[in-house]
């Protein structure tokens, strides 16, 4: 039986797109003890933060920063963008009332939302709701890898931060001094 050079071809070319779409999706982390990242920022890494986040004209900087962060071309909220208006309207509030309420709770930390420049977004992330776009300055300093549902960022005084991938609730809020102490040993000794 005689090898068919066309399908060799079409099975070259099928295997070798799946593992470039496969490799330029945003990944997702279920698995808990993956979630997290842990690192510290360097002085001046801090203070070019600092000087970039006064740039931001709705939020007062502060000792403990914490930033949600979204992808271009993330399919996170694709399922909801097909419900109505009211809907969607319903959960940007919702969302939005939730990190009002966290930052009210904790007035030494600023929360700041932001996005990957781009056009491809769920319509639950682009409207609506106080989220910036991001030059690239923060996708270089802490969001180097594209995840699913976003990433959240809480950076500390002294430099240390902790990355909580695949964050579509933005459970980083939830995380108290103790949690985050604790996930930064965790993670920083991996």
């Amino acid at each position: 039986m005689k090898s068919n050079p066309k399908i060799k071809l079409q099975l070259f070319i099928f295997l070798f797109l799946s593992i470039f779409l496969h490799a330029c999706s945003p990944k997702l982390y279920v698995d808990e003890n993956k979630r997290y990242q842990a690192g510290t920022l360097t002085d001046a890494q801090v203070d070019s933060l600092h000087l970039f986040l006064k740039e931001n004209q709705r939020l007062a900087l502060k000792d403990t920063i914490i930033i949600k962060y979204d992808f271009n071309k993330d399919a996170c909220w694709k399922d909801l963008s097909y419900q109505n208006a009211e809907f969607l309207n319903n959960v940007r509030w919702t969302f939005q009332k939730n990190i009002l309420e966290k930052a009210e709770a904790r007035p030494k930390v600023a929360i700041y939302q932001y996005r990957e420049d781009g056009k491809s977004f769920s319509q639950v992330k682009s409207k609506g709701l106080e989220i910036e776009t991001d030059s690239g300055f923060l996708r270089k300093l802490l969001f180097k890898e594209a995840t699913s549902c976003g990433t959240s960022a809480i950076i500390l005084p002294n430099g240390k931060f902790l990355l909580v991938k695949s964050d579509p609730q933005f459970s980083a809020l939830i995380l108290n001094a103790k949690d985050i102490e604790k996930k930064l040993q965790e993670n920083l000794v991996k």
